[in-house]
């Protein structure tokens, strides 16, 4: 089956947005924590973890696991300033 312009065109930005230091699933995990605290915290990213932002831009699956850590995180953080 041959691809449509419209998925030529998808995998093409896909492959123009990729870089070549990018990271796997388990390297953006091992991460993870800290680049939460970052966010947490508002601090600016450094750019040695500019590249797990990228992964999450781009992977569901991390950016799912982010998401409820971000939220767990933050439910915690409400309990410690009301309690």
């Amino acid at each position: 089956m041959p691809l449509s312009e419209e998925q030529i065109a998808k995998l093409l930005g896909m492959v123009a947005a990729s870089e070549a230091d990018c990271i796997d699933c388990d390297k953006c995990f091992d991460h993870l924590a800290e680049f939460a605290e970052a966010e947490l915290t508002h601090r600016e990213i450094p750019d040695a973890m500019k590249h797990i932002q990228v992964h999450l831009e781009q992977c569901p699956c991390c950016h799912d696991e982010f998401t409820a850590l971000m939220t767990a995180l933050r439910t915690l953080e409400g309990e410690v300033t009301s309690g």
